[in-house]
Order: structure tokens, then sequence, then C-alpha cells
């Protein structure tokens, strides 16, 4: 074994390849899948929305935990014309098979969809970090815009593209979790993560008051602040999309209500801000 294999290895070059894992550096896509550089110019640029634009970051605590489900449905519940922004790679997509009409890729970088009034945009092809997004399109106003991050919060606070200035500039982020113990984990985890204070929780599962005693227990000081404040909304399950997933069909009346409690909350965070 050589010098050069014997050096020691420090703990920040440990952290830093860390970090690249979680992020995605250090994966080989499949041959067949379509490769997207980890920074592309669009994605180091700032994004500036239009002036009357309301723009809500929806985050998942965890995987598959809902938090494409509640984008859409905040996307539903709101008036006038709005739009879901996927920024997942499209092999993770949630919105893959719930359009109503397919528009095709733009040149932006986004596959788009429709279903109703709500303008669905994919990421296209594979994203190695949440920095090789690009910009959402341009779009006509007024609108509503529901960012959807999917389940990384952790790898766009360390990254340094727009998704970044949006989660740090934000009145209002929805942390996305489902009501079980590891669920709530993840959840007062990601309130750790964020400024708190700017946080709404939208909780899959049963009504908190009937939490079965373990997972009440889970409960942390910041998600039972939000409880205290109002600001964790129920979110009910529904078993149609639970096992089939977001297709053209509507949404259930029961999920579209909570959403518009939850777009309520979120407009009046955004008012208290300006």
């Amino acid at each position: 074994m050589t010098a050069q294999a014997m050096r020691p290895v420090g703990v920040d070059e440990l952290r830093r390849a860390w970090l690249a894992v979680q992020a995605g550096d250090f994966r080989r896509p499949h041959p067949k899948q379509r490769a997207v550089a980890p920074a592309s110019p669009a994605a180091s640029v700032e994004w500036t929305p239009a002036s009357d634009e309301l723009v809500i970051p929806v985050v998942g605590a965890a995987g598959s935990c809902g938090a494409t489900t509640v984008a859409l449905a905040l996307a539903t519940a709101a008036k006038g014309r709005a739009r879901v922004v996927e920024c997942a790679s499209a092999s993770l997509s949630g919105l893959a098979a719930a359009s109503t009409a397919e528009l095709g890729a733009d040149d932006h970088g986004w596959v788009n969809g429709t279903r109703d009034h709500v303008q669905l945009a994919r990421a296209e092809g594979v994203r190695a970090n949440p920095d090789s997004v690009p910009c959402p399109s341009p779009t006509g106003s007024p609108v509503v815009t529901v960012v959807d991050l999917g389940s990384q919060l952790a790898q766009v606070l360390a990254g340094h593209g727009w998704l970044a200035s949006l989660l740090a500039g934000a009145p209002t982020v929805v942390v996305v979790a489902r009501a079980t113990v590891p669920g709530l984990r993840r959840l007062e985890s990601s309130l750790h993560l964020l400024d708190a204070d700017g946080a709404v929780a939208a909780v899959l599962g049963q009504p908190h008051r009937r939490w079965p005693r373990a997972v009440a227990h889970t409960v942390g000081p910041l998600t039972g602040a939000l409880i205290d404040s109002g600001r964790l909304v129920e979110i009910p399950e529904d078993r149609t999309l639970a096992v089939h997933g977001l297709t053209p069909d509507p949404l259930p009346t029961p999920l579209l209500t909570a959403a518009g409690v939850l777009l309520s909350l979120i407009e009046g965070n955004s008012h208290h801000a300006l």
C-alpha cells in the first residue's frame, strides 16, 4: 500500500463527501436515462416571480409522505390560475399521470400538462441535485405557483440555486408529514432546519386529537407550537389516492377542504409579511 493510500482523511473532507453522497453527486445514471448536468446555467440564476404571483414552497419531511398530493390540492383550491412546479427528477414524478392533457416540453426544461385551471410543470430528465433544477417558465399573472420540492429539504438548504433562495425568502413553507412516529420525528427535524415561525405543517392521517398515544408522545416542541397556534392542518387520507396515486380524476372533496384551510393560513402569512 502506498503512502498516498495511507493518507489520513480529515473530518471536513469526510463531511464534504457525505454531503456529496446525499446530494446525489456520486450516483451513476442508468444508460437509458437522460442525464442532466449537476448544475446548469439556468439553475444558478435567481428566479424573480411576477409582482402579483403568490409562491408557495411545499416540502416533504420524508419521501412518499404526500407532498405532491398536497401541492396539487393547494393549486386546485386556489381561485383563478394556478400551477404546480414539481422539482423532482422525471423518474420520481408524482404528477406523471395527473394531467388531463399533456402539452409537451418547453424551452425552459419543463414538461407541461393541464387539469382544469391548474398547469402542471414537471422537471425534464434526471436531476442529480436541486441546483440542477431550472427556474420555472415565465407565466402570465395573476397566478398561484406551488413549488413541490419533494423530500430534498437538506439538499436544497445546502445548495446555491434558486430553490435555496426561495426557501430563505418565502413567508410560508408548507412541510408535509404523516401522523406516524417516524413521520413526526422527521417533521420536527425539518422544522429545526427551517425558520419554524414561517412554517405550516400538513399532516396526513387521523385528526391529532385521535392520534395513538405513541404518536402523540412523539410530538416535539416545534411541532407542538404549530398545533397550539393552529398552524398544523390535518389532511385526511384517501384510500383511492393511496392505492392509485394522482390520476386525472378529481381530487376528493375532504382533501380540497383541508387544502382550502391551508391556503387561508398561507395567504394570511403572506399579507402579514407585506
